[in-house]
C-alpha cells in the first residue's frame, strides 16, 4: 500500500511539473508611441515578418505565443511591463530594449526576475556585461564611435570637427566614445560640442562654423535631430565632411527624400539580405517579402528586429527546454553562428555580438557603402578615359544597404 502511495506521489509530481513547464512565449517590448516610435515601428515590422515566416514554414514551436506591449518610449514603463511579463504572464524570453534608455532600465528587472532579454538595437557600451541574461545584436557605441572617428580623421583627413548632439543617453555615450578616439587616440581637435536643447543652438552652431571652419561636422543623435541639423548645414552652405550615426538609416526618414541628407556619411554594420552580392532586389527574399508585407523598403532597424525574433524562435525550438536557464545557455553556447540578414550572429561571454561597421553614405536618396561608391566612380572614370559611355547602374539591393 505504501509503495502504491509513493508511486502515485511520484506520478502526480511528474504530471504537475509537466503541466507547469514553461510555455514557448516571447514577450515584445517596443516603443509604438513617443519620441522613438519610428524605431519601434521598424523593429516591430521585422519581428512580425519573422513570426509570419516561421508560422508559414511550420517553424514555430507548438503552443507558441507572442505577447506585445507599447513602452511609449518611456524607460520606466518598459521596466514595469517587463516585470509584469515575468510575474503575471510567465514570460522567460523577451525581445526589448529598442533604445539605449529602455535597455538600461530593463537591466534591474532582468537581474531580479532572471528573464532572458534580447535587444535588437541598444548600443551603449555601458550595457556590456551588465547581466548574464541580457544579449544584444547591435554594434556598441565604442565600435561605432571609433569607426566614425577614424573615417573623419584618417580617410577624409579632417583634423578639426564640430560636434552637434542631442541630449539623450544614446548620444552622450556615442559622443564620449567618438571624443576618446578622435582627440585622445588620433590627435584631432573638437572645436566645440553644441547641444540642441539650447534655444539658440542653431545660431551658435552657425557662428562656430564661421569662426573655426571645421573640416567636419559630426551629428550625434536620433532621426529628427539628425534631419534638423543637416537642414541647418545645407541652409548655411556648409561644404565640409558631414558625418552622423547609424540612427539615420530609418525608412521613415529616407522616404521623405530630403535633399539635406544627401552626401552624409555614417557607420553601419555589414548587412546582407541575399546569398549572392550581385543579386537584384527583386531576387532578394528578405527585401521582397518585406516590401510585399509592408509596402516599403526594410531599414536597419527592421532588419535587426527580424533577426532578433528569428534568434528567439530558434532558441525556443532548439534549446533543451524553454526555461530561463536553458535559454540563457543556448544563447551563449548553443546558438553558435546564426546566419542573419544583419550578419553572422554569435554572442560572446558578455552578451554582445561582434559587429564591425563600415562607412556608408546617402547617394541619390539611397543608402550605399562608401567602398561600392568609390568602385563605381573609378569604373566610370576608366570608361570615360577609354572612350566608353558609362552605363553602370547601382544594383538596387545595395541601395538599401542590405547586401553590402
Amino acid at each position: 500500500m505504501r509503495e502504491k502511495f509513493l508511486f502515485a506521489v511520484v506520478i502526480g509530481s511528474f504530471i504537475s511539473g509537466f503541466a507547469c513547464a514553461p510555455e514557448p512565449i516571447v514577450g515584445v517590448l517596443s516603443p509604438e508611441s513617443g519620441y522613438a516610435e519610428a524605431y519601434g515601428h521598424a523593429v516591430n515590422n521585422g519581428i512580425q515578418l519573422a513570426v509570419d515566416e516561421a508560422r508559414d514554414g511550420g517553424g514555430l514551436p507548438e503552443g507558441f505565443r507572442l505577447i506585445e506591449t507599447d513602452t511609449g518610449s518611456r524607460p520606466d514603463h518598459a521596466a514595469e511591463e517587463l516585470r509584469r511579463f515575468a510575474e503575471e504572464l510567465d514570460v522567460e524570453l523577451a525581445v526589448g530594449g529598442v533604445t539605449t534608455d529602455e535597455a538600461l532600465a530593463l537591466i534591474p528587472v532582468v537581474e531580479d526576475k532572471k528573464i532572458v532579454v534580447l535587444s535588437p538595437s541598444a548600443s551603449a557600451s555601458s550595457l556590456t556585461g551588465k547581466s548574464p541574461y541580457f544579449f544584444r545584436l547591435f554594434a556598441t557605441d565604442e565600435v561605432e564611435g571609433s569607426t566614425a572617428a577614424r573615417y573623419i580623421h584618417d580617410t577624409r583627413s579632417a583634423r578639426t570637427v564640430l560636434v552637434i548632439t542631442d541630449d539623450s543617453t544614446f548620444s552622450r555615450g556615442l559622443e564620449a566614445e567618438f571624443r576618446q578616439h578622435y582627440e585622445l587616440l588620433l590627435g584631432g581637435t573638437i572645436v566645440a560640442t553644441i547641444h540642441d536643447e539650447l534655444e539658440w543652438w542653431k545660431r551658435k552652431a552657425t557662428d562656430m562654423i564661421h569662426a573655426h571652419e571645421p573640416a567636419a561636422v559630426y551629428v550625434v543623435g536620433h532621426a529628427e535631430h539628425i534631419v534638423t541639423t543637416l537642414e541647418l548645414l545645407e541652409e548655411i552652405a556648409y561644404d565640409g565632411v558631414k558625418c552622423t550615426t547609424s540612427a539615420v538609416y530609418l525608412a521613415e526618414l529616407l522616404d521623405r527624400e530630403n535633399p539635406a541628407l544627401e552626401g552624409v556619411f555614417f557607420p553601419l554594420s555589414s548587412l546582407r539580405a541575399c546569398n549572392e552580392p550581385s543579386a537584384t532586389e527583386s531576387e532578394c527574399p528578405f527585401v521582397k517579402r518585406y516590401r510585399r508585407e509592408f509596402g516599403n523598403r526594410p531599414d536597419f532597424y527592421a532588419a535587426h528586429g527580424y533577426d532578433a525574433m528569428r534568434v528567439a524562435i530558434k532558441a525556443l525550438v532548439d534549446a533543451r527546454s524553454v526555461d530561463v536557464r536553458e535559454l540563457r545557455r543556448y544563447m551563449r553556447i548553443g546558438l553558435r553562428e546564426f546566419d542573419g540578414v544583419t550578419g553572422t550572429i554569435a554572442f560572446d561571454e558578455r552578451g554582445d555580438v561582434r559587429r564591425y561597421p563600415t562607412m556608408h553614405t546617402i547617394w541619390n536618396g539611397q543608402v550605399v557603402s562608401c567602398s561600392w561608391l568609390a568602385d563605381q566612380k573609378r569604373r566610370k572614370l576608366r570608361e570615360l578615359l577609354e572612350g566608353v559611355s558609362p552605363t553602370g547602374v547601382q544594383p538596387r539591393t545595395r541601395t538599401i544597404g542590405l547586401s553590402v
